[in-house]
């Protein structure tokens, strides 16, 4: 590289750095006497211009926030800097919002400027093909729309919206050298989004037995570890690591059931492990590890792994949004809850449709039949009908030449 060019790319850089740094929203709020980071929610930033100084100040303050990323890179190239330079020059304007020098490195959370550059991006791709319009208007919509009705929360429908538009991009757009610039803008975006939804408190959850019990359900997804086993290994040795595992929970099971002391200590003073109502009978968790056991012994692999996929995250998604925001009760869940399992379907079935090739008439009928399964399970566990209803329903579908 030319010393020259070495030049251009490191103002670029600079460049793109102190557009960033300029900050309407804390230099209004100097003009009118006071800092705005000691207001509103403390962010210098569109959101917080409006509810400290007003539309009047909010809509200068977000059009310049939203468009000098852009502007960082559109100079950055004019400059004559190289294309990667050039995005980089974008990334560092979000910095420059996110830290601008002159008022000791706190700015705001730079997601205008983040907003801008992924409407550039999204630009792009759109002018380079046409699967991610159609992407957004067949699928997209169809699955934020549920969201949108079971949270009323923007911020996680933002979060859904951002994760899948990514892996589109990966996916419509294999090799094109915006990817990488825009995965890290998508993430940079989820992350902060995830920061506001867990400091705000977006989703409160108040059932006392998830309060006792919410680490069953953060280490959930840990259980896609034995799909994984089963998609890097053969299906003995997946069978093998489940089926220890199995053993084990199921000897722990059996010691506590035969042996008062220990049933007592377990499920009465260490509340957290076993759920009320599980003194007398086999967990939810040596549930599950019989039927994922059973489904990867019975079925194809494909449709052991969609229908254990949906059990997993399917559940997860049913009983948080289920609990946080259910307004309609259906049997012993909600409507709330059922949707979001078939919204969390909808994203599962669309990344398997594309990593494992499962027919796209077999998934849809085994997405319509896992959140269906969970709501009219009554008083069997869900943990063991929905991957093994689910997928016998696949299986007799492939079987009909489905």
């Amino acid at each position: 590289m030319e010393p020259f060019t070495i030049f251009i790319n490191v103002v670029a850089i600079i460049l793109g750095y102190f557009i960033g740094s300029i900050n309407p929203a804390y230099i209004f709020g100097r003009m009118k006497n006071f800092d705005i980071r000691e207001k509103g929610d403390g962010v210098a930033g569109t959101v917080n211009a409006f509810k400290s100084l007003g539309m009047k100040y909010a809509i200068p303050t977000g059009t310049f926030d939203f468009f000098k990323g852009i502007l960082a890179i559109y100079l950055a190239l004019l400059l004559g800097a190289d294309f990667v330079f050039a995005q980089l020059s974008g990334l560092a304007a979000i910095a420059g919002h996110v830290f601008p020098f002159y008022i000791k490195f706190r700015g705001g959370q730079g997601m205008a400027t983040t907003s801008g550059i992924l409407l550039a991006y999204l630009l792009n791709y759109l002018l380079t093909s046409l699967e991610m319009l159609i992407f957004i208007f067949i699928y997209l919509i169809f699955v934020l729309a549920i969201f949108v009705y079971v949270t009323k929360t923007g911020i996680i429908v933002a979060i859904i919206a951002l994760g899948l538009i990514g892996y589109a991009a990966f996916l419509y757009y294999p090799g094109n050298p915006y990817n990488l610039f825009f995965l890290i803008v998508v993430v940079y975006d989820m992350s902060v989004s995830l920061y506001d939804t867990i400091k705000g408190k977006v989703i409160k959850i108040e059932d006392e037995n998830f309060k006792t019990h919410w680490w069953r359900v953060a280490t959930r997804p840990f259980a896609f570890l034995f799909i994984f086993f089963y998609i890097i290994f053969d299906k003995i040795i997946a069978l093998l690591i489940i089926g220890i595992v199995a053993i084990a929970f199921i000897t722990l099971e059996l010691t506590r059931f035969l042996n008062k002391q220990t049933n007592d200590l377990l499920t009465v003073k260490i509340k957290s492990i076993f759920k009320k109502g599980e003194e007398k009978k086999f967990s939810s968790m040596t549930i599950f590890l019989v039927a994922t056991f059973i489904s990867i012994l019975l079925f194809d692999k494909d449709i052991a792994i969609t229908a254990l996929t949906f059990l997993i995250f399917g559940d997860i998604f049913s009983k948080i949004f289920g609990l946080a925001y259910g307004r309609h009760k259906i049997f012993q869940k909600t409507l709330e809850g059922t949707l979001a399992y078939f919204g969390c379907v909808l994203i599962s079935g669309f990344i398997l449709y594309n990593t494992i090739g499962i027919p796209i008439l077999i998934l849809i009928i085994g997405g319509i039949a896992a959140p269906l399964v969970e709501l009219f399970s009554f008083q069997l566990n869900d943990n063991f009908t929905v991957s093994l209803i689910s997928g016998s329903i696949m299986t007799a579908a492939r079987i009909f030449g489905l």
